[in-house]
């Protein structure tokens, strides 16, 4: 698929969220629902490129595949868990986030401390896991866009109902609840619909509602903004589709390349018994490290393996 320079901006921003909500909830209250956006984002370029590779190849190599994701997701992850255990966090938190299950066992009231966050790429690990095998299965294009759609509306709906039914920790961190946001970025990779015209809107509506304190609570108030933090979300990666100048800056695009190593950093430090200025150019450090002396050479010696000549992926493909 080709790449978009506005999708890896929008992953700035919706990491740029996050990050502000753990560093001061109060000032961006509903700072969370930059992971919605994230998963949107997944949802759509994993598709993408997955519908991409069978229309030129007519299959998917899910070997390259889950090697990719394992390359991208595990080095980094590990060397976190490294100097986690160096401070000497508890064995049960490190497996739950080396395993991929953290997410679960949040919910099973297990406290992850410094490790929380993982929840989030237990989630998107699920998602890498499960979804090449569906796109593998689908070999129609008409056939595609109904499964995918009514797997979306499934979701969304199961997510309405589990608001009801199940607990706030399951609807938020468990997979299947967060299922709507990243098969909404499915269906809008495979049904392609035309950008709403007022899309442009839906960027700064997003961030709007990111400030509502409503919405940083932890009642069901917090859940139900969810649907109104997933249409624009949605909404939002239709409008980068158009390619936005100011999306495609070389500030965003340099986070967007950043992005993982400073999710994975920034949380740990800004949860340490520190002050905040050295939690955040511990997190600038650690996260350039990450990137320069282990992320980076890891997909280069993995591109070299294979012998392409290609641009290093996107992070959320």
């Amino acid at each position: 698929m080709p790449r978009i320079p506005a999708l890896d901006g929008l992953r700035a921003v919706a990491i740029a969220a996050v990050v502000a909500y753990h560093i001061d909830s109060s000032v961006v209250p509903a700072g969370h629902y930059g992971v919605c956006l994230f998963f949107v984002l997944s949802g759509y370029v994993v598709t993408g490129s997955l519908r991409a590779e069978m229309e030129r190849t007519g299959r998917v190599d899910l070997g390259s595949f889950y090697r990719k994701r394992v390359l991208r997701l595990l080095p980094a992850l590990l060397a976190v868990c490294l100097v986690m255990v160096a401070v000497g966090t508890d064995w049960s938190r490190l497996i739950a986030a080396l395993g991929f299950y953290a997410n679960y066992a949040r919910i099973e009231g297990l406290d992850l401390e410094r490790l929380t966050h993982t929840w989030f790429i237990a989630v998107i690990a699920h998602f890498y896991l499960l979804w090449p095998l569906s796109i593998a299965a689908l070999r129609t294009r008409h056939l595609e866009n109904r499964i995918v759609g009514g797997l979306a509306l499934a979701a969304i709906v199961w997510r309405a109902i589990a608001i009801e039914v199940m607990s706030p920790g399951w609807v938020y961190n468990a997979t299947d609840t967060n299922a709507a946001a990243l098969l909404v970025g499915c269906w809008l990779a495979v049904a392609r619909p035309a950008t709403w015209r007022f899309a442009m809107w839906a960027v700064p509506a997003l961030l709007a509602l990111m400030l509502v304190p409503a919405f940083g609570n932890t009642d069901t108030a917090v859940l139900w903004g969810g649907f109104a933090a997933l249409a624009l979300s949605a909404l939002t990666v239709q409008y980068a589709l158009t390619s936005p100048e100011w999306l495609a800056n070389r500030v965003l695009l340099r986070v967007a390349e950043l992005s993982f190593g400073l999710y994975l950093w920034h949380y740990v430090f800004i949860r340490s018994d520190i002050a905040l200025w050295l939690a955040l150019v511990l997190t600038v450090a650690a996260t350039a490290a990450s990137w320069y002396l282990l992320e980076k050479p890891v997909l280069r010696w993995a591109a070299r393996r294979k012998g392409q000549v290609r641009t290093l992926p996107a992070l959320s493909a």
